[in-house]
Formats: C-alpha cells, sequence, structure tokens
C-alpha cells in the first residue's frame, strides 16, 4: 500500500482525513517547523532538506498536484499574513529563517497534513518512502479491524 499512496488520491485522502493518524505520524517524525494560526506550518526549503531532494522537485509537485496540495493545507501568504508569518518566525526556533530579511510579496507554507501529502506524492526520496511505510502503519493501527484484516493472511503464511 505504501507504492499505492504515490499513484491513487483515494488511498492518500484516506490517511490524510484520519486525524488521530495524522497526529501520531507528527510525533514519530518530530520536524520542527512555524508555529503559525495554531498550527505548524513548513517552507519549500524545510520540506527539501527533509525528503533530501531540491526546492526545485518540490515546486515541480506543487505544479502537478496544486490542487490536491491546496486542499490538504498548502497555502500563500500574502499582504498582511505574510508579514505576520514573518513575525512569528522571527521569534521562533528554526534555522530556515533567510526569507525574513528578503523582500518578497508572497510565500508557500505547507501546514504537517501539507507535508504528509508531499511525502505520499514524492518518487525520487528515500525518506519520503520511510515516511509513506510509517504512515501506513500508523493509520492501519488507527483501524484495528483493518489492520487485522491486512495482518493475518500475512501472519498464516508466516506460521506465526
Amino acid at each position: 500500500m505504501a507504492k499505492e499512496l504515490t499513484n491513487s488520491n483515494i488511498d492518500r485522502q484516506n490517511i490524510l482525513n484520519n486525524q488521530y493518524a495524522i497526529m501520531e505520524i507528527q510525533k514519530a517524525v518530530q520536524l520542527q517547523g512555524i508555529v503559525f494560526e495554531n498550527k505548524l506550518v513548513f517552507v519549500i526549503d524545510k520540506l527539501a532538506d527533509f525528503f533530501e531532494v531540491t526546492a526545485k522537485t518540490i515546486k515541480n509537485y506543487l505544479k502537478r498536484y496544486k490542487a490536491e496540495l491546496n486542499s490538504n493545507g498548502y497555502e500563500v501568504l500574502k499582504g498582511k499574513r505574510l508579514e505576520e508569518f514573518k513575525l512569528y518566525a522571527k521569534w521562533s526556533d528554526v534555522k530556515e529563517k533567510d526569507f525574513l530579511n528578503i523582500k518578497i510579496s508572497q510565500l508557500g507554507i505547507f501546514d504537517f497534513r501539507a507535508f504528509l501529502n508531499i511525502g505520499m506524492l514524492l518518487v525520487e526520496s528515500e525518506r519520503a518512502r520511510l515516511l509513506r511505510l510509517l504512515t501506513v502503519i500508523r493509520n492501519l493501527f488507527s483501524y484495528p479491524e483493518i489492520f487485522l484484516r491486512q495482518v493475518k493472511p500475512i501472519a498464516q503464511i508466516c506460521h506465526f
């Protein structure tokens, strides 16, 4: 199923709609970001560093899956909200603050759900593959009946 996440919007949405699984994955990943409007958010460079890909790779996925990512927590900040974000970022403990001193008119941010969504789409990243595996495992544990249906046949074959 971890491989299917790169191809199936329905499988991705099923996991992204599971708030319990998202909270558990967020605890396991322990990715530091900026708290803005009561949620943890990340800039493109943070995602690129985490997934060990270029920022250009993330931007290409943004273009290709724009509607899906927008519906799952990616947004572009402009004007007053961008200025507010810069203030929050200034006082945060993250190192990706280079954009604070640059005159920019807009900035894309990802909440944790959008971060997971990118991880489910990226095929160029080993870390994304591992995140997909963790995501599937956490999601199965949040639905024990599904987990048991998937594990019982494997256990019978392996004589567990």
